[in-house]
């Protein structure tokens, strides 16, 4: 059994491919039930107790169209399911993924069991999407899944093929325009390794999409001229509707067509009986020439190249700096596609490697550096100890003639030998005595996968077991330097700027483009008392997204609570909270928060829940984008501020066309458009947020000057030489942050300067006075008025006693017992800030 997983899976949402790494070279397999074709159609199929995959599934579409289903990629991560007539119930995607799956493992037909895989996702799937990827593996029969974005694996497969010329040192594209989703990621080469430097995505972007644009530009209306159709789109789209299964067949003939357009220069997709209202047959025969197809899809495309210039821009690159375009997924076999792509941009178009299979190609070599989880040994009391346990230790990638293989052996030695050979012969240390540590220098035949077998024998030449497989070095070959992070990862908390109404921002953990696995912490403040017993609780909640825009332009990927019926005793007002997050290769999300004051810690594996996207929440969410883009602009116009009205009024038109869009949508439409619309209208969200960027981050800077100045006149006042250093460090700052377009980082440095203030004020005597004096006149309105008497009692012996540190512990204990609002926490909701 080989020690790497090998295996490498392309789950697609039209087609999808299995390979495997094979001591340095890659087999992509053959399905052994489409006559030689290496790739599976994603779709599905059931018929009594049967369940197709593949092209059998597609042609029950001609046939019973209501118990087919394709595309589901797409709705990978959601609450949606698919109604199935042949089995009377619903599937869910992650279901019909696991299908095609096991389909796959099928054409593997060497008899082993396949326990492990790396499947591909898109580089702009979000962890809700990767985490449905995974458990699809796991329905499989995959007890361990590793997840790869499809843009390294397009770029794996592509430096590691065999070339008459080598990839050189730089920086090049890689255009993944799929069936389902499109990404661009920009890659850099050096030294034999690649890295990703960024990437944009859309995943509702692919030739499914332009499938439907066929149905519905060049079908839908010779439809409705040849017959009586109140609402075809209704009748076709809708789950319920009464035309459904023709629309479903409809599809199927337009991705024929498309294809055929790719070296025809016209098809044909016939319409077949579709009854109108008044129960009357129409048949119609459409013509689409490769213009009309090329001018249908151009928006699309542009819309594509509009990513690829985003992520040029944002590292400041231009045609000239890049080396070519490399192009993967099958829509990149549309001619117009190509060209058009290599034409706007300026850029080499590279189609060297097969778009259908580069990333399942590309998956294997990344398994092949994999290592497979150890299985847990079987619990048996006759099992014989191994002798010896080995850990090796070398890279599996290398530009040198030769590598260091340190290897550690732990158990009897005692007269035992080692011996490395090469598998070509060329190399061979000859037999050595065994020590517990061991260091070899291999040297590698360059461009080429090098295999190093260690024997282990004893004082009379038997072979010793120690049940290590052959190393292998790829020499000249190319490995990638981690995957990158594709959306920042922020913890919501409360924000007190502004306290007459309930907000929170963001404060960022992880950002975009970081190299997985990640592990960070930050320590919270606790904003307010959470007794013990009570139902009080903390609300520490994670999203996906900017990290400097508001909360709801991003999603929610996971949620801890922590309640006063978990405390062992009270978490005080003021406490730290250490919240530590981690994320793994593969996008598994893990926090745990430690209250430093009950010395308690609560931990969480994250199983982000699907999205659920009724009409009836895209109405609100959008009516609510529309109030805050309309009070934004409005306040931009009262402060004559031109620009940011400027910028907002163009967003008043896109924000009327989704309202119309979602007040058109129908209630059980069978096609991703919900999420689309939820997707453009957080997109939306975040435009508005970028418009009035400069307006916030204005504030936060009058803000910070203010809280320093008051800082130093309180140190000034009675600080002490520690908590100036502190304030002087922070001042120290103000050329990184002040210069920020970001406003949370001025914020921070604000909340910074505010805790070194208050620390001072709680120990001045005045203060404390002050304080007391203004909450003795709140006592109406205390929660509980005899404690509240007591309270101010002990608070006038303590002033009359100069007992100023006790006159602090009443003041804080009338402060509790407040109504919420009128202590400033009105607009807490999570629970905790600096």
């Amino acid at each position: 059994m080989s020690s790497t997983i090998n295996v490498g899976i392309d789950l697609g949402t039209t087609n999808s491919a299995i390979a495997r790494f094979v001591r340095g070279d890659v087999e992509v397999f053959v399905n052994p039930a489409d006559f030689g074709r290496t790739t599976l159609p994603s779709v599905v199929g059931y018929r009594k107790d049967r369940i197709f995959v593949g092209s059998k599934a597609r042609e029950l579409v001609e046939k019973r169209p209501q118990d087919v289903v394709s595309v589901f990629k797409r709705k990978m991560g959601t609450a949606e399911t698919f109604p199935i007539e042949a089995i009377a119930r619903a599937v869910s995607p992650v279901e019909l993924s696991a299908h095609v799956l096991k389909e796959l493992k099928g054409f593997v037909q060497s008899g082993e069991t396949l326990d492990a895989a790396v499947i591909t996702i898109p580089a702009s799937f979000d962890t809700i999407q990767s985490n449905a990827t995974k458990e699809a593996g796991h329905q499989a029969g995959f007890q361990q899944v590793v997840l790869l974005q499809e843009p390294i694996a397009a770029s794996l497969a592509y430096a590691n093929k065999s070339k008459a010329v080598d990839l050189t040192d730089g920086q090049w594209l890689v255009y993944d325009l799929g069936g389902g989703t499109f990404d661009v990621a920009l890659m850099r080469t050096q030294g034999g390794e690649m890295k990703v430097l960024d990437h944009e995505g859309d995943n509702y972007l692919g030739g499914s999409d332009f499938d439907r644009m066929i149905v519905e530009s060049f079908v839908f209306p010779r439809l409705r001229a040849a017959g009586a159709f109140a609402d075809l789109d209704a009748q076709m789209k809708g789950r319920s509707g009464r035309l459904n299964r023709a629309y479903a067949k409809l599809l199927l003939k337009a991705e024929q067509a498309k294809i055929h357009l790719s070296g025809g220069t016209s098809a044909e997709i016939e319409a077949e009986d579709v009854e109108d209202d008044d129960g009357e047959p129409v048949s119609e025969l459409i013509t689409v020439t490769r213009a009309e197809f090329e001018r249908l899809i151009q928006p699309a495309v542009d819309r594509s190249i509009e990513m690829v210039r985003a992520v040029l821009t944002r590292k400041n690159l231009t045609a000239r700096d890049l080396q070519f375009v490399l192009m993967v997924g099958g829509s990149t076999y549309i001619p117009y596609v190509r060209r058009r792509v290599g034409e706007v941009l300026g850029i080499p178009v590279n189609t060297d490697v097969d778009p259908t299979t580069a990333v399942a190609v590309g998956a294997a070599y990344y398994a092949g550096t994999k290592p497979k989880a150890a299985a847990p040994a079987p619990a048996t009391d006759t099992a014989a100890p191994a002798r010896l346990r080995v850990k090796l230790a070398y890279h599996k990638v290398s530009q040198d003639t030769s590598e260091l293989l340190a290897a550690r052996f732990d158990g009897d030695i005692e007269g035992l030998g080692y011996r490395l050979t090469r598998d070509d012969a060329g190399f061979d240390t000859g037999l050595k005595p065994l020590t517990a540590q061991v260091a070899e220098e291999l040297p590698l035949v360059p461009n080429a996968y090098n295999f190093f077998t260690l024997t282990v024998t004893d004082g009379f030449g038997n072979p010793v077991e120690t049940g290590v497989e052959p190393v292998g070095i790829a020499q000249g070959k190319y490995g990638v330097i981690g995957q990158p992070l594709p959306h920042d990862i922020a913890i919501e908390k409360d924000d007190f700027q502004d306290l007459e109404s309930p907000a929170t921002r963001l404060h960022g953990v992880f950002g975009k483009n970081e190299v997985l696995p990640l592990r960070r912490t930050v320590t919270f403040a606790l904003n307010r008392t959470i007794p013990k017993g009570s139902a009080e609780s903390v609300h520490i909640r994670v999203l996906e997204g900017p990290s400097h825009l508001r909360p709801d332009s991003n999603q929610c990927i996971g949620h801890l609570s922590i309640t006063g019926a978990m405390l062992a005793r009270d978490a005080v007002k003021g406490s730290d909270v250490e919240v530590t997050l981690e994320m793994s290769e593969s996008r598994d999300l893990t926090m745990s928060a430690y209250l430093a004051m009950t010395d308690q810690e609560f931990r969480e594996v994250f199983q982000p829940k699907q999205r659920s996207t009724p009409k009836a929440f895209l109405v609100e969410q959008i009516a609510r984008t529309t109030r805050t883009l309309d009070e934004e602009l409005e306040a931009a116009i009262a402060r004559e501020d031109y620009e940011a009205a400027e910028a907002l009024r163009p967003l008043q038109r896109d924000a009327r066309e989704l309202r119309r869009e979602v007040d058109a949508l129908i209630d059980d439409d069978v096609t991703d458009l919900r999420y689309q619309l939820e997707d453009r209208t957080r997109t939306l969200a975040r435009r508005i947020d970028e418009a009035t960027k400069e307006k916030r981050v204005q504030k936060a800077r009058q803000t910070y000057e203010e809280a320093k100045r008051l800082c130093y006149e309180v140190i000034d006042a009675g600080g002490n030489a520690h908590e100036r250093h502190l304030a002087d460090a922070v001042v120290a700052q103000e050329p990184a942050f002040l210069t920020s377009s970001n406003p949370m980082k001025v914020t921070e440095k604000v909340e910074e300067l505010e805790a070194v203030t208050y620390t001072i004020l709680r120990r001045s005597p005045d203060f404390q006075q002050r304080v007391f004096h203004s909450l003795t006149n709140e006592l109406s309105r205390m929660n509980d008025p005899e404690q509240a008497q007591n309270l101010v009692a002990a608070g006038r012996y303590a002033i009359e006693n100069a007992d100023w540190h006790r006159l602090a512990e009443v003041n804080y204990a009338l402060y509790n017992l407040l109504p919420r609002h009128a202590t400033g926490e009105g607009p807490s909701l999570i629970g905790f800030g600096f």
